[in-house]
């Protein structure tokens, strides 16, 4: 994430005169490159640029977006912690897994039944029936 440090191109403990220094530079940087006419992105990124040198040029409105920048990383970095992330990962890894167990035992339980059932299904009608036995004996007869 870029900071209003970043955009004048100044570190986060710098001093007035290097604001300025900075703002100056990326200034200089832009109106050297205006001669081959402007964008709208480059318009925006300078009008960014400019905002950025009034707020941290004033020191209670610096203060402020100091203290706001360092409350967001803070609560980045518990959010986005590469430990919690990792034991998270693992966690749903091992419910996915424990999931899939289960569903695939109930798989393996039901093709079984099926299996079963076909087979009792065949050795039925592949035997004959006492009636069609004694009927045939009778025929013989």
């Amino acid at each position: 994430m870029k900071t209003l440090y970043d955009l004048l191109g100044v570190d986060a403990a710098a001093t007035q005169a290097q604001i300025e220094q900075g703002y100056r530079r990326q200034l200089d940087h832009y109106l050297a490159r205006q001669s081959a006419g402007k964008g709208e992105h480059e318009i925006r990124r300078m009008q960014n640029i400019r905002e950025a040198y009034l707020l941290l040029c004033s020191p209670p409105k610096r203060q402020i977006y100091d203290h706001q920048l360092r409350m967001f990383q803070k609560a980045r970095a518990q959010l986005f912690n590469p430990g919690k992330l990792i034991r998270a990962g693992l966690l749903l890894l091992c419910l996915t897994a424990a999931i899939g167990g289960i569903t695939l035992r109930q798989t393996m339980h039901d093709q079984k039944r099926t299996a079963d059932t076909q087979r009792d299904q065949a050795q039925f009608s592949a035997a004959p029936s006492q009636t069609d036995q004694a009927n045939a004996d009778t025929r013989r007869h």
